[in-house]
């Protein structure tokens, strides 16, 4: 299960003023920062945002970004924690300081709320009332002529623009949609033209952007992607290795209880509520390993059949895991729908990416694997580097003589 508790700092209007130094100072010490975020829509069918042309797609997600608004923005800061002991350590593992703050945000333009995002949000346990009575109001698009710095939108954008200057890898999970939510929130207009996005994204992000999701799929082939899983199963893998990790756990498998496969899969299931299987991660990731068992005992018994026994017991067997399987799997909503935060979310994928560092190497994940955001549906990321013929936009120039 995940933790029952994360602390974070609720940023509303009412606190925004007086924390903005508190999100600089821990700014200062970031080794690397995760976002996400929350909006209002993906855009349906029509809006055809998984267009195959990447050209085509970048326009309509940009017509759905600029027609929908931001309602909340996760940010986690990680801090490498380094002492005299750790130094002389041989282990690769490195501690953190974790610094989580949840902005919760009221778009001052009309905008589309779509039926499913409202769902979600509610589903997630997303509190509107608070949103509107306590969201931080902020205008999308080019910079207003408001030089009040105690401003909740020059804020907004002071924060960002903070978070650029670091200098250090931005880590998202699928956050294509993201970068753009955020450019269009709090930095300029929209470029008409992918390239040129592409461009200004290129000299914003010095330190590079990091898409987990782009790793877990391309690199490490994991069997499913979709974040919560990812989190769920290098939090165990991480217990396991631990000097806290239990004694194997033996698998109860008397209830007749299935896994979903479209969720298991790819973190929904179309039928939810009504759906009759187990939508329970930690279910999930103890048959997987249960499967996995199972065709490697195949496998070993193909090879040396004569010096196995004939009679197999497979009614009982063992995986490692940093809790008990349940004797009744849920078959409700994934356990992860309450904690479905911008701030959960966010260091979720922080959490994600430090794994995936502590597998690789820093060097190697910097060199190699930053900067190529994730595409639905392409086998190719996006990469994010300046072409010698595209040029950056008006609204990215004018931030740099600022």
């Amino acid at each position: 299960m995940p933790p029952k508790s994360l602390s974070f700092v609720d940023v509303t209007k009412e606190n925004l003023v007086s924390i903005q130094h508190i999100i600089e100072k821990a700014l200062n010490s970031a080794s690397f920062i995760a976002l996400d975020t929350e909006f209002t829509g993906l855009g349906g069918k029509e809006a055809n945002t998984k267009a195959p042309n990447i050209e085509e797609r970048y326009v309509n997600l940009c017509k759905v970004v600029r027609s929908h608004a931001l309602v909340a923005f996760g940010l986690t800061i990680f801090e490498e924690v380094t002492n005299d002991v750790q130094r002389m350590s041989e282990s690769l593992e490195k501690r953190y300081n974790v610094h989580n703050f949840n902005f919760s945000l009221l778009s001052q333009v009309d905008h589309i709320i779509s039926p499913q995002s409202l769902q979600f949000l509610s589903d997630s346990g997303f509190d509107f009332n608070k949103q509107i009575r306590k969201g931080i109001p902020y205008f999308p698009g080019c910079d207003k002529s408001n030089s009040n710095l105690k401003d909740p939108n020059n804020i907004m954008r002071s924060i960002f623009f903070y978070i650029l200057s670091r200098n250090v890898p931005i880590v998202v999970h699928n956050g294509f949609f993201d970068l753009i939510y955020l450019y269009y929130s709090f930095y300029a207009d929209l470029p008409s033209k992918l390239s040129t996005f592409i461009a200004d994204l290129s000299e914003m992000f010095l330190g590079g952007i990091v898409d987990t999701k782009y790793i877990a799929d391309y690199v490490t082939r994991e069997k499913s992607s979709f974040l919560a899983y990812l989190f769920r199963k290098y939090e165990r893998e991480q217990f396991e290795n631990s000097s806290y990790s239990n004694e194997k756990k033996v698998l109860n498998r008397s209830q007749n209880i299935k896994y979903c496969e479209q969720y298991a899969f790819h973190g929904f299931c179309k039928q939810r509520m009504k759906c009759g299987n187990s939508h329970d991660l930690d279910f999930i990731l103890d048959e997987q390993a249960r499967e996995a068992e199972t065709r490697r005992k195949k496998r070993k018994l193909n090879q040396n059949q004569e010096r196995l026994p004939k009679d197999i017991n497979q009614s009982t067997e063992y995986v490692s895991a940093s809790e008990p399987p349940t004797l009744l799997p849920s078959t409700k909503p994934d356990q992860f729908d309450m904690y479905h935060s911008a701030h959960f979310d966010a260091y979720m994928t922080g959490f994600i990416f430090a794994r995936q560092m502590l597998k690789y190497g820093k060097t190697k994940v910097n060199n190699e694997y930053k900067n190529k955001l994730y595409l639905m549906g392409k086998n190719l990321p996006l990469l994010v580097e300046k072409s010698q013929f595209s040029k950056t936009s008006n609204g990215h120039n004018k931030k740099k003589m600022m």
